[in-house]
């Protein structure tokens, strides 16, 4: 299949940029975006980053509060606590500049700083939307009552990412096969 592939662009005059790098990266080897779209491979690397981000951020926490820690536990800079909410905040604003030069860098950008940056995003979604209460209340709720809308943001974006992932591309086929013709 791939042979034909190589072949077809080979003789082809005036190939785009982008089905060049995919051949050229088809001849080191197999890939992901044999199996994946460019898009649903970012949001399967942004699904990975947000739902291990989240399993330590949560694991963390867990372990501090459990071992007292109490409110402020965790970074403490000049007897203030930093949430990892701050993290994830300068994170995405970093990365979204980083985003911004990336087609300044090259006509076609390679996909691993597509996928490292998807990864990325996805840590600092996570890190962002496990102290969602915080900023919604405008005070530290992570371990009362109010601390649950944290956890429902969380699985609302999970179920974002999921459907980005798995659901919407068997959606979309089951809908090309059933719909009439």
């Amino acid at each position: 299949m791939f042979e034909s592939c190589r072949a077809h662009v080979a003789m082809t005059e005036g190939v785009h940029p982008v089905e060049k790098a995919v051949v050229e990266e088809i001849d080191e080897g197999l890939h992901l975006h044999h199996h994946l779209s460019p898009r649903r491979e970012r949001a399967m690397f942004a699904s990975l980053g947000f739902f291990v981000a989240l399993a330590l951020t949560r694991g963390i926490t867990t372990y501090l509060h459990d071992h007292g820690a109490g409110a402020n536990g965790g970074i403490v800079v000049d007897g203030v606590h930093i949430h990892h909410e701050a993290f994830g905040i300068v994170g995405l604003v970093l990365l979204g500049y980083a985003w911004l030069l990336l087609y300044g860098l090259e006509f076609v950008p390679k996909r691993r700083w597509f996928r490292i940056t998807g990864l990325l995003y996805g840590v600092c979604t996570a890190l962002i939307l496990d102290e969602f209460a915080l900023w919604l209340n405008l005070r530290d709720v992570y371990w009362q009552k109010q601390g649950r809308e944290s956890v429902e943001a969380l699985a609302i974006f999970s179920g974002f990412l999921l459907w980005a992932v798995l659901i919407w591309p068997f959606a979309r086929a089951a809908w090309r096969y059933c719909r009439p013709r």
